[in-house]
């Protein structure tokens, strides 16, 4: 495992090292130099970071063209630093993008590798992105975390309901979001109603006033989502 090091200022200024035995010499790092190794090894060691931290380093030593210190073009530095193609580099660097959409839309669940963010890259950035990433994880069995199939399947869902991209929609996309979503806890509280240990406990220890209160919360929320009529034409 890397340990854990301070992430380096860019451009903070020259950074001096001292050696530890023999005479004080004091040498000058580059901070340039400093920042691309820093990245370099976040690159080199994508198992040890999470996505979004390899990504945005592969992203730096791209845009900053940090790779010219050994290497003439960016293709070079990806085939011969890296042992990957230009292609995977950037759909890495691009899944990176994808996994700070939803990390800003509050998902509770965030990609953690490419085969997750890749199918993403079929809609359009934004808010549609988020809602196939958290139709997946709600199509996910509890627990679980989708994989790429099962994003790509709530990709083609999305897909063909040929829906406008379009802000008229929010309304419908954020109810839609929060019915989803829903579906989480009550699949839980299901199992936990289901289980053996659940009904030893109603039946034999629980109060009266501990199962009218259960009956009160289960009646009350079927009578929310009956009120919501969606009835179709």
């Amino acid at each position: 495992m890397i340990d854990s090091v301070e992430h380096p200022l860019k451009g903070s200024g020259p950074v001096f090292v001292q050696e530890r035995s023999g005479p004080a010499a004091i040498a000058p790092v580059e901070p340039e130099k400093d920042w691309y190794e820093w990245n370099l090894i976040r690159c080199q060691n994508p198992t040890h970071f999470n996505l979004i931290e390899v990504g945005e380093s592969m992203r730096a030593i791209r845009d900053g063209e940090l790779f010219r210190a050994e290497y003439p073009t960016w293709a070079d530095f990806c085939q011969q630093k890296l042992n990957i193609s230009v292609h995977h580099a950037e759909r890495r660097i691009q899944s990176v993008e994808i996994a700070s959409e939803m990390v800003a839309a509050d998902c509770a669940h965030v990609p953690s590798n490419e085969s997750q963010c890749h199918p993403l890259t079929r809609l359009e950035a934004g808010f549609l992105r988020v809602y196939a990433w958290e139709l997946a994880c709600c199509l996910t069995p509890v627990g679980k975390t989708p994989v790429g199939g099962d994003v790509m399947r709530a990709v083609r869902l999305l897909e063909s309901w040929r829906l406008p991209i379009n802000e008229d929609k929010r309304a419908y996309f954020d109810f839609r979001k929060l019915l989803y979503t829903s579906r989480i806890p009550i699949k839980l509280a299901e199992r936990i109603f289901s289980s053996s240990r659940f009904q030893d406990w109603i039946k034999n220890d629980a109060s009266v006033v501990e199962r009218r209160l259960l009956k009160t919360l289960v009646e009350e929320l079927v009578h929310r989502l009956n009120s919501m009529d969606v009835s179709e034409r």
